[in-house]
């Protein structure tokens, strides 16, 4: 007789969450084996840039390359150093002609004079002397001519014969060229009463030196500085030094050339000279080649003896003289060329050989490159190595057939 076994309610809950759990492991198994049978979807192809020649192009937008407009930086240019003198076609130095002593200065440095001012009064006992030597020439030149008349009157009257008038006529012109040139000299040196006499300017200008005092003496051939020296400041001259090795560049250069003329005292402004004299020869102790221009100085803002930089246009070989600026970043040096690569329109880069003018902190002044173009400053590194990743040998293919390309893609 069997007895029938009665569970307790929470013995029955138990085995139905058991159950329960048992149908949903089955269930979950099922499906994972399911699933295992399926092949997952392969990622999208990622295509590369396209390389045609030297230009790259990519499908889309790229991250990291950043281009400019390249900005026209006019000719070609040389600069030299040079040094700005007073302008000797303007220029006087006033020496004294006689030896003697400075009584006093009539004048000092940075005072405008007229021609025929008095810069200073001289004693000199060789300027008496020579107002002596005038006033003799003058007597002499008074005895001769009363002694031409008086030969005259005698020669109409038949007592003098026609060699001694003519011997007359020449001793009085004699006479009166020495007494000219005696009167002229002092006319140039100054008039003066006794021993003194005035120095005076032979020119219109600027007294920009004065190296005399008062009670100063001074002899003519004494070979020291002049006492003073007069110029017209309104227009200068530069001269420039260049070496023997820019010879080469300097041999398309011609008189009237235009400078551009700066200096450390205004390095905002631009000043501009002409180019008037091309050297023929090496200075022996610097080994530089001197050239020469004229500068106007209107505002007299430059001065004697200042340092320049002058730069003017010249030639390299057959190329334009046209060069444009892009900055340093853009230029690449491969196998001893340089490169920029070129943002075209339809959105690729093409890499074009460049050659350098002259550097500079950040920028480079190149030719080769038209006005108005993209180049690109940054990311030109990158685009170098995709082409020279493509331009190495591909290996040699394994199997029996090939796959030929019009277009090869390579990867970043």
């Amino acid at each position: 007789m069997s007895v029938p076994i009665s569970l307790k309610p929470s013995t029955r809950r138990r085995s139905a969450t058991s159950a329960a759990l048992l149908i949903a492991g089955v269930l979950t198994s099922g499906a994972w084996l399911t699933g295992c049978d399926r092949t997952p979807d392969a990622p999208p192809a990622h295509r590369g840039p396209t390389i045609s020649g030297d230009t790259v192009r990519f499908t889309g937008r790229v991250d990291g390359i950043r281009s400019e407009v390249v900005q026209d930086a006019g000719d070609i240019a040389l600069t030299l150093p040079g040094r700005l003198i007073w302008d000797e076609d303007r220029t006087v130095r006033v020496q004294a002609p006689f030896a003697g002593r400075v009584v006093r200065p009539l004048v000092t440095a940075g005072d405008t004079v007229a021609m025929g001012q008095p810069l200073a009064e001289m004693a000199s006992a060789e300027f008496g002397t020579a107002v002596a030597q005038a006033r003799s020439a003058d007597n002499d030149l008074q005895l001769a001519g009363d002694n031409l008349k008086r030969l005259r009157e005698l020669h109409e009257a038949g007592v003098v014969s026609q060699k001694d008038l003519r011997q007359a006529e020449a001793d009085d012109a004699g006479k009166r060229i020495e007494r000219d040139r005696a009167q002229t000299r002092l006319k140039q040196i100054g008039a003066g009463s006794g021993p003194n006499f005035v120095l005076r300017s032979p020119i219109s200008g600027v007294v920009v030196e004065r190296s005399v005092n008062a009670g100063q003496e001074f002899r003519p051939d004494s070979g020291g500085a002049p006492l003073f020296v007069i110029t017209d400041p309104a227009r200068l001259w530069v001269r420039l030094d260049a070496t023997e090795s820019e010879l080469p560049r300097l041999a398309g250069v011609k008189r009237g050339t235009t400078l551009t003329l700066v200096t450390p005292a205004y390095p905002d402004r631009r000043f501009t000279g002409t180019l008037a004299v091309i050297g023929d020869s090496i200075d022996p102790e610097s080994r530089t080649f001197r050239l020469r221009g004229n500068v106007p100085n209107p505002d007299r803002l430059l001065k004697g003896e200042m340092f320049v930089n002058a730069s003017f246009p010249v030639a390299e070989g057959e190329t334009p003289g046209r060069v444009t600026n892009v900055a340093a970043s853009a230029v690449l040096l491969v196998d001893g060329k340089r490169y920029v690569f070129v943002a075209d329109p339809d959105g690729g880069f093409t890499r074009i050989e460049v050659k350098v003018a002259r550097e500079m902190v950040s920028r480079t002044a190149v030719q080769g490159l038209a006005a108005n173009q993209k180049v690109v400053v940054e990311g030109s590194l990158f685009l170098q190595q995709i082409l020279a990743g493509a331009k190495l040998p591909a290996p040699r293919a394994s199997g029996t057939s090939t796959q030929a390309a019009t277009t090869r893609e390579a990867r970043p």
